[in-house]
């Protein structure tokens, strides 16, 4: 029970506003509505700093909050997505499995054009897609995920994403569970689990919009939790399943194979990228490389949003080359990212579980800061590992990465500079003051 009058108070009037919130996100606002979407959003960022720096609170009622942040997700579960159309792939990709076809052989308008399936459904879907002219780019864990939830959709779209919700909700379980060993493995306390639990953009953009980091956090905080007491098989199995719903787990690899020696990194390796190519079997022809990594190509050197250094680095390319040298900046960013990330990974000695954690919060912080693309759902993993360790930056960032959302207020998209500018500045900042050495 909740105890003492002040305290009662301060659980009904953060969960009944944070309801409501949650509810209006789910159900009336629209990416477009900017002033509501802001103003909703910086109160539900308020009421999280305000309930998560009462730790006695949360400490003495701890359940509660646990329900209570299970609660806010399932309010989402009958919405579609406001903030995101990257739902209608996933149920594109789903329905081609369905019909037999391999989802990375064929591109989207090649299906409509040349009538390989048919249905005004499925044309209805193919208009509100964003992606009609590129091969699917999702692993197979997700092409398994949307198969189950096209199977079992009869054709409806709005029961499909019900179906892909339940998987997030499941996942978010999984998590809640894994996170929660590995806080009381590392002798934390208990309360931090809900700086992810009631993170705000972590309910909205996982949860809400349909994104499957949830999947993907999952997987890697099982393998984060069967590393730490030495299970390497189950962390290999898990963080092959991580790998294989998103790609971005690869980059930790180098950072486990100098945690865990040599030998024992490569083990878990070989098992790893073995088990991630079982997973690719089903899906493999002649066309899938090429396919798969042409769309890759195209993401990583012809979209931006919300970047910081490549955005520097487009200025001075203007400058020099008078155009934007897109295509040579993101090769050199990407070099350069490799290059560092694997720089921090084996240098010097990697004793404990803290060095580890805050070894893989600067990794991945590193790699968004040389990425040309940068989506608010992307910060959701740095803000899994700053439960970990001492660094707080990945929080702050959670909040203010939502005013990318400012590009939504013209069509077609048009970022806001000086929003970009802000929000960098403002977390690296604030990364480099509250690093400890």
């Amino acid at each position: 029970m909740i105890s003492t009058r002040k305290n009662r108070f301060y659980f009904l009037a953060f969960t009944l506003v944070s309801a409501i919130l949650y509810f209006l996100f789910a159900y009336f606002l629209k990416r477009e509505n900017i002033i509501p979407l802001f103003s909703f959003f910086a109160l539900l960022a308020g009421l999280y700093y305000f309930i998560t720096k009462r730790t006695e609170l949360l400490s003495e009622n701890y359940n509660y909050y646990v329900f209570v942040a299970f609660s806010f997700r399932v309010l989402f579960l009958f919405s579609i997505p406001a903030l995101s159309d990257d739902f209608y792939r996933f149920i594109w990709d789903g329905r081609l499995i369905l019909a037999g076809l391999n989802p990375y052989s064929y591109l989207p308008n090649q299906i409509i054009n040349e009538q390989i399936i048919g249905g005004a459904n499925n044309l209805a879907l193919f208009h509100k897609m964003n992606s009609p002219n590129y091969f699917s780019v999702y692993p197979p864990v997700l092409q398994l995920v949307f198969f189950i939830s096209a199977k079992f959709s009869f054709g409806y779209n709005a029961v499909a994403v019900i179906n892909l919700r339940l998987f997030v909700l499941f996942a978010e379980f999984g998590t809640f569970i894994y996170l929660k060993k590995i806080i009381d493995f590392l002798k934390l306390n208990k309360t931090t689990i809900f700086l992810y639990l009631l993170n705000p953009l972590i309910i909205i953009e996982l949860t809400g919009n349909l994104h499957f980091e949830a999947v993907m956090i999952f997987f890697l905080t099982a393998s984060f939790y069967f590393l730490l007491i030495n299970r390497y098989s189950f962390s290999a199995l898990f963080i092959a399943f991580a790998i294989a719903a998103k790609l971005i787990p690869l980059i930790f690899l180098p950072l486990i194979i100098k945690k865990i020696g040599l030998k024992n990194g490569l083990a878990y390796t070989t098992f790893s990228l073995g088990l991630i190519i079982l997973m690719f079997l089903p899906f493999i022809d002649n066309q899938l490389i090429s396919n798969v990594g042409s769309s890759v190509s195209l993401y990583f050197q012809k979209f931006e949003f919300n970047a910081s250094t490549y955005y520097l680095l487009r200025e001075i390319g203007y400058k020099v080359v008078g155009y934007n040298a897109i295509s040579i900046i993101g090769k050199i960013l990407a070099i350069t990212s490799t290059c560092l990330i694997l720089f921090i990974s084996l240098k010097g000695i990697n004793k404990t579980w803290q060095d580890f954690f805050k070894r893989a919060l600067i990794i991945l912080f590193i790699y968004y800061l040389l990425s040309l693309i940068v989506h608010p759902w992307y910060v959701s993993l740095l803000v899994l590992i700053s439960v970990f360790t001492a660094n707080r930056f990945a929080i702050l960032w959670s909040i203010l990465i939502f005013g990318s959302y400012f590009a939504y207020h013209a069509i077609p998209v048009k970022e806001i500079m000086w929003v970009i500018i802000f929000e960098y500045t403002v977390v690296v900042l604030f990364f480099l003051l509250k690093t400890k050495n």
